[in-house]
């Protein structure tokens, strides 16, 4: 206790005094307002009632800040989600807008080309890396059979493989067991179109064909299991060696295989229909 004492004692007279000067104002207050005794005690404590206001005044900002701070978190929340749900919106809108543009391109292909056809969407993609095969959604249910060609506004795609009641397998034009009779557009030079699984070649050229870069490739008709007069590609290089007896001219495919949504199963005619193998 002495120890206490000796510590604040400074402390201790100053709190005497201010509490003895507030025992002389109680008793030296009259009807006539403050005394000397008052001036000097209110002057004396003046500095820790300032210092008081001020920190009840900061805290009480202070306090208010917060309050609003939480306001304004909450309301950028509530922007935040509110940005998101628009460009949720927007980006479905642009994604309507390029399906409605990309349909109504393939729909009007189809009603001027006199080909019977079934429509058909991709959902699938062949896990085996070896060959290039889409599943769509169509299968012997629709009348969908192995061998039939399928097609798109930009060209052929490639044709039927195995059948379901209710899907197919697509073997692409670029699946390297692909073979279509084809011919240059231009002259009438005949080839075979191999698939590389990246890409198409014609082969089996005449070596004194003249065929140059550009030129517009179509499906032949021979055999009778692809159609005539379909888009293949365009004659994009020429590899001819002088010992060999064929040209092989490098195509650039009419149909990016890469990015195909939507197809056209064709149905074949009675006259064509004993070169489809069911």
């Amino acid at each position: 206790m002495f120890k206490f004492i000796s510590t604040y004692r400074l402390q201790i007279s100053i709190l005497a005094a201010i509490l003895g000067l507030f025992v002389i104002l109680f008793q030296s207050h009259n009807e006539q307002g403050s005394s000397r005794i008052q001036i000097a005690i209110q002057t004396v404590t003046y500095p820790f009632q300032a210092s008081v206001q001020s920190a009840v005044s900061n805290i009480k900002n202070l306090w208010n800040s917060y309050l609003l701070l939480i306001d304004v978190k909450k309301e950028n929340n509530r922007l935040k989600q509110q940005l998101l749900d628009m460009e949720e919106k927007l980006s479905e809108h642009i994604e309507n807008s390029v399906q409605f543009r990309r349909l109504r391109d393939q729909m009007l292909f189809a009603r001027k080309n006199p080909l019977e056809k079934i429509y058909a969407e991709i959902i699938g993609v062949s896990s085996d890396n070896t060959h290039n095969i889409r599943f769509i959604n169509r299968g012997s249910n629709q009348k969908v059979k192995r061998n039939y060609i399928v097609i798109r506004k930009e060209g052929l795609v490639g044709r039927i493989q195995s059948v379901s009641p209710f899907q197919s397998s697509l073997q692409l034009m670029i699946d390297h067991r692909n073979r279509v009779p084809a011919l240059i557009q231009r002259n009438r030079v005949r080839g075979l179109i191999y698939g590389t699984q990246v890409g198409l070649e014609m082969r089996q050229i005449n070596q004194h064909a003249k065929i140059k870069i550009g030129d517009r490739v179509i499906s032949s008709g021979l055999g009778g299991l692809y159609p005539k007069g379909i888009l293949i590609g365009w004659v994009s290089e020429i590899r001819h060696e002088q010992h060999e007896l064929f040209k092989t001219a490098i195509l650039e495919s009419a149909v990016d295989f890469n990015s195909i949504e939507e197809v056209f199963v064709i149905i074949p005619s009675k006259s064509n229909s004993d070169a489809v193998a069911d």
